[in-house]
């Protein structure tokens, strides 16, 4: 590796990790400049914020980067998003939450089970029909031409379940209460107001929304378009299974805002927004992303994305039945964030272990 290569990914994380975040903030504030219902921009403007820096790396990749690898960057991102959501992400919200138990005043988790077993139930359906078509014989191929289409009308029929509007029940109102606080101020507001601007960050004007929007975005793209570059290039240089890079690498800094977020509700006591935000996120990655992956790409795992697609299920499945069986007044063990979650670092385990051996 170069130095100029240390330079490009230092770059790129750095335009992803800030798109990400500030992309978020813009997309937010513009549902609540264009009047938007609060459920409607929680759970589709602010679903489509989160979610848009780990679609642009596989988009970029599968599109717009004509090389021999760019399949494999493509799956490796599509496929790390869910791992890192499921695993990782849940592992460290469960052990947020039992370091802090002290301060938290509860042992456990204080989840909106119906809303959360919702959210599991469409990831387990889908993600096991996305890797059932990637684990296809070959005379049956075919078929993901035709399946790979089902995963779109599945996301809108869950944004139509999320958007609905039965009788609000406790855990509704505490959700919407702590979407409510953890809403702040508009990130380029606050950085005019440093430098004396008379806007105020809590009431930005529609073409500063627009403005923060475009720039964010155009950041995550510039810096996905950098990212796939590094990806084959080290993956090149080290020898490395290319989809592996990718599987590791993208979640990193796709998922950093998320999971930073998703701890820091866990800290101060907003669990239900803290693993809807989670769970929500994996029920759009195996859906929207997965689509580009069947529908434009050979959709083949290989053993490293296979395991983790494997795992992934493992820990949501662990999750979901934990939520069935063992809520009780929404207050969910974290003994099931923990075993799911643990599987990442069985997985890290797994992939020393087969580079060691190669």
């Amino acid at each position: 590796m170069t130095p100029l290569d240390i330079v490009l990914i230092v770059g790129a994380f750095v335009l992803i990790l800030f798109g990400a975040e500030v992309f978020t903030d813009g997309v937010e504030w513009l549902g609540i400049k264009l009047n938007m219902t609060e459920g409607a921009t929680g759970s589709i403007l602010a679903a489509f914020g989160t979610a848009t820096p780990e679609t642009l790396i596989p988009v970029v990749a599968i599109v717009f980067t004509n090389t021999p690898d760019a399949d494999q960057i493509g799956v490796g991102a599509i496929l790390g998003a869910p791992f890192m959501l499921g695993t990782l992400v849940m592992l460290l919200i469960g052990v947020t939450a039992y370091v802090l138990r002290g301060r938290r005043g509860r042992d456990t988790l204080h989840v909106d089970a119906p809303h959360a077993t919702r959210d599991l139930s469409f990831f387990l359906v889908m993600y096991t029909l996305a890797l059932a078509l990637a684990l296809l014989p070959a005379p049956l191929h075919f078929l993901k031409g035709y399946l790979g289409w089902i995963f779109l009308p599945a996301y809108g029929l869950y944004l139509y379940l999320v958007l609905r509007t039965p009788r609000k029940t406790a855990a509704d109102v505490e959700e919407q209460k702590e979407e409510r606080e953890a809403f702040g101020d508009l990130t380029f507001a606050k950085y005019l107001q440093r430098f004396g601007s008379k806007i105020v960050p809590t009431s930005p004007p529609m073409w500063l929304v627009l403005t923060q929007v475009l720039v964010s975005f155009g950041a995550i793209l510039l810096g996905a378009r950098f990212f796939a570059d590094f990806v084959e290039d080290f993956s090149h240089a080290m020898g490395f299974n290319t989809l592996l890079v990718a599987l590791i690498l993208a979640p990193l800094a796709t998922e950093l805002p998320e999971a930073a977020n998703s701890l820091i509700w866990t800290k101060d006591g907003k669990d239900v927004i803290a693993l809807g935000n989670v769970a929500g996120a994996m029920v759009f990655q195996s859906t929207i992303p997965v689509t580009l992956g069947v529908l434009l790409t050979p959709w083949q795992l290989g053993n490293f994305g296979t395991v983790a697609a494997v795992f992934a299920l493992i820990s949501g499945a662990i999750i979901w039945i934990q939520l069935r069986t063992r809520t009780k007044d929404n207050a969910l063990p974290l003994s099931a964030l923990m075993l799911g979650g643990s599987l990442y670092v069985i997985f890290l385990a797994y992939v020393l272990w087969s580079v060691l051996a190669a």
